[in-house]
């Protein structure tokens, strides 16, 4: 290709923004998209309606720039700034506006119930268009660093921590005026140091006895840390039992597309999230039954219940569990349940029965509280059995204790879900290549491993335009720039759905108008 020739600076030049973006540049989709959203109707702040005063920038030049930066990886409020002063696109995309910093972070910081209502609304509008898998799934989370430092978090543990240094050199401090009482010959400004030390470790004290205080009242709500910065955020585990401060951000991606369907953001494991993500991603396929897939963090019983009785199949690897306190060689799959006489059968032929009782499971306190039914068989009968080293082991038989095992008030739906997993494992495993392509774009090629935001609310809002901005780009790579835009130009009803009801009703008026009648 024929090097092109150097152009003087100086020479004059007509040329209008218009022709130097190409037809097919993805800058176009972000302004049809943005100008066929009912910004109105999905609650986003209009400003700049008074006559009064300097008119404020429109919320639809607002969100072009959001969604333009987040798809070319640069969110910073700053930076955004910098780029409509020196990028041609956002020059032809905010007919050449250039807002402030602080105007563009106070938008993000005000929609943040818009932004979600928006990726809802485009949700919509995709599963319309047929491109959401008919009823199938994969649910997953991934942990988001939060604007939170591990040093200004704070558990019981780290507390007392503290406090028990603070006290320790007060003690040091009071024992050092001791001696100055005793001592004349020290300096007066010696005294005056140690009386200023003491006062800042008074102070210290009665910051951590605050927290103290408030962690207690916390822990009547189930909750185990306090985070001073970003009062949402939490100290959760990722891999290689390495803690960060951090956000799980869920998502559920459907099977045909790797488009997430629906997303949440909690501050807790994955223990309890699949029913509400499940139900949300039922919702946007609009389906009356829909498949999920998860990984073994999910298989709560209460949450597959959950899932069973709002007809949501699920497929969730089991986790194995082992109780500490048996032997680990006859665990609990290695019984045989009988529905029938409810009771289960041992490896020996031996039938473990239940006096009928349920007992209470976790007193809810850190974990939802379930009723579990105990089977046990007589110690005689286990200490005659020839098995008895490897399935009841040397502890239970030194006091005397047979076979016992627990039978959860879930343990029916837990059963149906390993026995699909194990029936199924072909579509299990296609888990993985579904929902992990998303947290992969986003996290490494985006490289938005961090949320901007803080408290709840506002990191759900940030994260609902990050999946918006995926899914708009992903929808890009399936249909092309002209076939995206061609299907949102003929749509308008998905993201105004008052509009025709409205036009019936105004346009014999206008028709009236428009022959003089």
């Amino acid at each position: 290709m024929p090097v092109k020739a150097k152009q003087d600076r100086n020479q004059m030049q007509v040329f209008s923004l218009e022709s130097i973006i190409e037809t097919n540049n993805p800058v176009r989709v972000i302004d049809l998209f943005v100008e066929v959203t009912d910004m109105e109707g999905l609650g986003f702040r209009l400003k700049g309606k008074s006559p009064e005063g300097r008119p404020a920038y429109e919320a639809s030049t607002l969100l072009k720039l959001f969604i333009y930066g987040y798809l070319n990886r640069v969110r910073s409020s700053r930076r955004l700034e910098n780029a409509c002063r020196t990028n041609v696109e956002l020059w032809w995309l905010l007919n050449y506006q250039r807002p402030a910093y602080r105007t563009i972070a106070n938008f993000r910081k005000e929609n943040v119930k818009a932004l979600q209502n928006l990726f809802i609304s485009f949700n919509r509008f995709l599963n319309g268009q047929g491109l959401f898998d008919e009823n199938t799934v994969a649910v997953d989370g991934s942990k988001f660093g939060a604007q939170n430092s591990k040093k200004n978090n704070y558990n019981d543990r780290k507390i007392q921590q503290h406090l028990k240094h603070i006290e320790k050199e007060i003690n040091n401090y009071l024992n050092q005026m001791e001696t100055l009482d005793q001592d004349e010959s020290m300096r007066e400004e010696q005294t005056l140091e140690i009386a200023d030390k003491l006062d800042q470790l008074a102070n210290r004290k009665a910051k951590y006895q605050q927290l103290e205080k408030e962690l207690k009242e916390k822990r009547l709500q189930g909750q185990t840390q306090i985070s001073t910065t970003d009062p949402d955020a939490r100290a959760l585990p990722k891999k290689m039992n390495i803690v960060e401060m951090s956000y799980n951000v869920q998502a559920a991606t459907e099977a045909k597309n790797n488009l997430i369907a629906a997303m949440d953001v909690i501050n807790e494991n994955d223990t309890y999230a699949l029913s509400n993500i499940s139900l949300k991603a039922k919702q946007a396929l609009g389906k009356e039954q829909i498949n999920t897939l998860a990984d073994k963090g999910y298989d709560t019983g209460i949450e597959l219940q959950t899932c069973a009785s709002a007809n949501i199949i699920t497929y969730v690897s089991p986790k194995k569990r082992i109780n500490a306190h048996q032997a680990t060689g006859f665990t609990k799959d290695k019984f045989q349940y009988d529905y029938e006489a409810d009771e289960y059968i041992c490896p020996a032929n031996q039938q473990l029965k239940t006096n009928g009782s349920w007992y209470n499971k976790n007193n809810g306190k850190f974990r939802k509280a379930y009723k579990v039914q105990h089977y046990k068989l007589p110690f005689k009968i286990c200490f005659a059995c020839p098995l008895r080293d490897n399935c009841i082991g040397k502890s239970s038989i030194k006091n005397r204790h047979g076979k016992y095992i627990e039978r959860s008030e879930y343990q029916e739906v837990i059963d149906q879900n390993i026995e699909r997993v194990t029936l199924n494992k072909a579509l299990y495993q296609t888990r993985q290549a579904i929902v992990e392509h998303p947290f992969g774009t986003i996290k490494r090629g985006w490289g938005y491993d961090f949320t901007l935001m803080t408290t709840m609310e506002k990191v759900k809002g940030e994260f609902a335009l990050i999946f918006t901005c995926y899914n708009l780009r992903r929808t890009m790579s399936i249909l092309e720039v002209e076939g995206l835009m061609s299907r949102l130009k003929a749509a308008k009803s998905l993201f105004y759905p008052h509009l025709e009801g409205i036009l019936k009703i105004f346009r014999p008026f206008f028709c009236n108008r428009a022959y003089g009648r």
